[in-house]
């Protein structure tokens, strides 16, 4: 990266350093034995690491008769990064605090430790966190074949880090924190209002009997396609062009958007569908049970069966109930190389058939909420869109921080 870095050319008074010299140790995680007692040990892996912070409902546990290095080990001020396959490579996450309970990553996991004697951990978390850093892994430093690739240990090792001084490192850090604390806010609220609707969902129709209904009483059953494959439609467009790895990297419920967008061109005779603003979005193909509702038009790849509601209130109750279903929908799933269910398969999935008054004052009782929910998530696609603006800006000297370390002294 030489001076001129992946930020521009760097202010004359700082230097750049190999990771390894910030670091007390770069290391893998450890391959878990899984087990489903209750008393075992949390494992981090990289389906949790998403918007840079850790969802705990994928989580998994670790036979505790097992022994395991204390290295792979969490601690407060590690840095752990998404260290295999394509779409997942390079997220990472700070841990601010000690963990409630011993957590280890697992083997896919590099647990990057800064050394506290030689820059500021979050510093550090928010430029190895950065969108830049972030594609930089992906598509420089990873290496392996398609969907295999591994971010090598060796190359984060020699990664060229922008070193400030330590008082400009505590005014960047003081800045981010308080964006990143506002958007971790927004996500536990979005998931207590998530866990108080399924409550509900569960309260109103969990108790339901006779198994005489299908999506397709409720929606319409559409697979996923393949876009034209001309370049051209891929630039310009507005639809996004969804796929499972686009839903893996958010917590998101109102799936905006893809890392793709194609013109209408690209759905001209083509098997991919224009899907209407409130579909849902359920990926069939493993990992099987990624789940969301289009904010706009969208299509997606063939990892998909999305449900088009026949009405709109049948939304919110479509949706968890197929976050209900999930587990039972991955049972069902057939495959060889990889599970997937068919669209004969999801058509067949039966379950209790409530009545239109039934779901309407389930709509009633929710939307409030998923307004809330979605409400907080543009919020924090904006506080993200932030974040990334302003990093360029800040490691540029672009921006002066004397004022931020002012009101740091007199805090």
């Amino acid at each position: 990266m030489e001076n001129n870095t992946l930020f521009g050319i760097l202010p004359t008074n700082w230097r750049l350093e190999p990771l390894y010299k910030l670091t007390s140790s770069i290391k893998r995680g450890r391959q878990p034995k899984y087990s489903e007692r209750s008393d075992s040990i949390p494992v981090i892996n990289q389906k949790m690491i998403r918007n840079r912070s850790i969802d705990y409902q994928y989580v998994k546990y670790h036979d505790r008769n097992k022994s395991i290095s204390e290295e792979a080990f969490v601690c407060k001020n590690d840095i752990l990064i998404n260290s295999t396959g394509v779409g997942t490579v390079g997220r990472s996450v700070f841990i601010s605090d000690e963990l409630k309970q011993a957590t280890f990553a697992d083997s896919h996991l590099t647990i990057v430790r800064p050394d506290t004697t030689m820059v500021n951990p979050r510093y550090l978390s928010i430029i190895l966190s950065s969108d830049r850093y972030t594609r930089f892994f992906e598509e420089t430093l990873a290496q392996g074949s398609t969907g295999q690739v591994e971010l090598s240990r060796k190359k984060l090792q020699e990664l060229e880090v922008p070193v400030p001084s330590g008082k400009t490192q505590q005014a960047i850090a003081y800045i981010f924190e308080g964006i990143d604390e506002k958007i971790t806010l927004n996500q536990r609220i979005n998931e207590n209002l998530l866990r108080l609707m399924n409550v509900q969902w569960k309260n109103m129709f969990g108790s339901l009997n006779a198994e005489n209904g299908h999506f397709t009483d409720l929606a319409t059953v559409a697979a996923g396609g393949t876009p034209s494959k001309k370049q051209a439609d891929y630039f310009g467009g507005d639809i996004s062009w969804i796929t499972p790895k686009d839903m893996s990297l958010t917590n998101d419920v109102f799936i905006e958007r893809g890392l793709l967008n194609i013109t209408e061109a690209g759905l001209r005779g083509s098997s991919a569908k224009l899907l209407p603003k409130g579909t849902l979005l359920f990926s069939s193909r493993a990992p099987i049970g990624y789940l969301g509702i289009a904010a706009n038009p969208v299509t997606t790849n063939q990892g998909f069966k999305s449900l088009v509601p026949k009405r709109n209130e049948n939304t919110e109750y479509l949706y968890f109930l197929l976050k209900n279903l999930t587990p039972y929908i991955e049972g069902i799933a057939g495959g060889s190389t990889f599970k997937e269910i068919s669209g004969a398969g999801m058509k067949s999935v039966e379950f209790p058939l409530p009545t239109d008054n039934q779901i309407d004052a389930f709509h009633n009782i929710v939307t409030p909420m998923f307004d809330m929910v979605r409400n907080n998530e543009q919020q924090n696609k904006k506080l993200t869109d932030l974040r990334d603006l302003l990093l360029p800006r800040l490691l540029a000297g672009d921006i002066d921080l004397s004022n931020i370390e002012t009101v740091m002294n007199n805090a």
